[in-house]
């Protein structure tokens, strides 16, 4: 059975004071916290066994997986410092398995089906598949450049760009079907992260990193402009 982690262990600086209070994955969408709808989007998809890593308020967190009772079982990694992104993965390969794995960062909210992005990622067998979507808005985010076919990543830019990329651009999505390939050389409680660190040293290896270009934008809720969009979006009428 596929595994996925959600990577809640950040402090949520972006979201101010309401980060200081809330861990990000706990934040309210449509009566619920992030997390929780997060759990039944990957059990949706097939994928029943959850990590998610913890450090910024984890005992929230880990009262919060004490009461849940949906569907799918959650298991908690508590760091006692942060780890990043890719360390938060390496640390957490013992729960997560030898079989591919979903990683899903902890301020994104999505509805496309991940069949096809599995589709794509058994086709080309490549480490890791990242799901990205074009978008106008670059500031801030992780853009990737993308051969001719549009499916191999040639160069992933994260977050600070040498100069401003024809629009739109091809975002990096914050969603990743990989095997631990990828994160197994990290030191066990180094920090690293994949956009900064392992996909950009990947590449200059010489390893094929695969995009998987979603219908859909993604939210990320880090922002608390986002976040109020995404409420928005849940009280809206279906």
């Amino acid at each position: 059975m596929t595994r996925g982690i959600i990577l809640g262990a950040g402090r949520g600086t972006r979201l101010g004071r309401l980060g200081e209070r809330i861990p990000k994955i706990l934040v309210d969408i449509g009566g619920e916290p992030l997390f929780q709808r997060q759990i039944r989007y990957l059990y949706a998809n097939g994928i029943h066994e959850v990590i998610v890593n913890v450090h910024h308020l984890a005992d929230q967190v880990e009262c919060f997986v004490d009461r849940y009772g949906g569907p799918g079982h959650v298991t908690v990694v508590r760091e006692d410092a942060l780890l990043g992104t890719a360390g938060a993965v390496s640390n957490a390969l013992d729960e997560l398995g030898a079989e591919p794995f979903v990683v899903l960062y902890g301020d994104v909210l999505l509805d496309d089906p991940l069949s096809p992005m599995f589709a794509a990622h058994r086709l080309h067998a490549a480490p890791v598949t990242i799901a990205v979507y074009p978008s106008m808005e670059v500031e801030g985010k992780g853009v990737v450049e993308l051969d001719e076919d549009g499916t191999r990543i040639v160069r992933f830019n994260e977050k600070s760009l040498p100069e401003p990329p024809p629009l739109p651009a091809f975002v990096n999505a914050g969603v990743y079907i990989m095997d631990g390939r990828l994160v197994a050389h990290l030191k066990p409680g180094e920090f690293a992260d994949f956009g900064g660190d392992v996909f950009r040293g990947a590449l200059r290896n010489g390893v094929e990193l695969r995009a998987y270009a979603l219908p859909h934008p993604v939210i990320d809720v880090g922002t608390p402009e986002m976040l109020e969009r995404a409420r928005a979006l849940a009280r809206a009428p279906r």
